[in-house]
């Protein structure tokens, strides 16, 4: 597509980033006779992962988008499907009960340079505008308050109905920017006919964020709603 590899570079840093963290995340969950077992388990997982939908991308198969129900938008489904079923699994649980709501709130500032990174795409016209903060994508609120909001349920500084607004709001958010990227694909539902396309995430790597990293910031959501379920009879953190 002619994305300069600076760019490019960038983004493979924000998977790589994103990646490392959940591997540490799940040492933190495993036993610790078998942290590094899980470990290796989790980060072969998401090479798998990633090596799939990358080689999906570059066949050019996800550029078969003249259907509604598009190959993109089937493997972006599964994705969700998937870490829906993992947020509310005995793995989940244990992400839950050992990392702690503070860590999967401040996860979520790995939003910032992805919404840096779109912002990039659209100045050098790879982009619709819509899909960034300088249009109708405002998920960089959710990169730049995670911080202080994971610092506030660290110290038990906020209400329990706080941090579940947050949460909701934040989670709104992110269907927004993934609707908004629907819509300005080339397909029977695109909605923005303004050039370009979205059709930079059929590409690789850039297909990993609508099916990696988008489905990383759900999964962090379900698994704080699981949290507050458990912790619902307090009214504080």
């Amino acid at each position: 597509m002619g994305i300069p590899d600076s760019l490019e570079y960038f983004f493979l840093a924000i998977v790589l980033a994103a990646s490392v963290l959940c591997a540490q995340a799940i040492r933190v969950s495993a036993p610790v006779v078998a942290q590094n077992l899980w470990t290796l388990r989790v980060l072969l997982a998401c090479l798998l992962w990633l090596a799939l939908t990358g080689q999906v991308a570059h066949e050019g198969w996800l550029r078969t988008v003249d259907g509604v129900r598009s190959p993109l938008g089937i493997l972006s489904l599964g994705a969700v499907v998937l870490v829906s079923v993992l947020a509310f699994s005995r793995f989940g649980r244990l992400l839950v009960e050992r990392v702690g709501p503070a860590a999967l709130v401040v996860f979520q500032t790995v939003r910032v340079p992805i919404e840096v990174f779109a912002h990039q795409l659209y100045q050098g016209g790879y982009a619709p505008v819509q899909i960034t903060y300088a249009g109708l994508n405002f998920d960089i609120f959710s990169g730049l308050t995670a911080p202080a909001m994971a610092w506030l349920v660290w110290r038990g500084k906020t209400w329990r109905a706080m941090l579940l607004f947050w949460n909701v709001f934040c989670l709104l958010l992110l269907f927004n920017v993934a609707s908004l990227t629907a819509l300005s694909l080339p397909t029977p539902l695109r909605l923005f006919a303004n050039e370009p396309t979205n059709i930079f995430i059929t590409y690789p790597p850039f297909v990993w964020l609508p099916t990696f990293l988008l489905p990383l910031c759900l999964l962090g959501h379900l698994l704080v709603f699981r949290w507050l379920w458990w912790n619902r009879g307090s009214a504080t953190v």
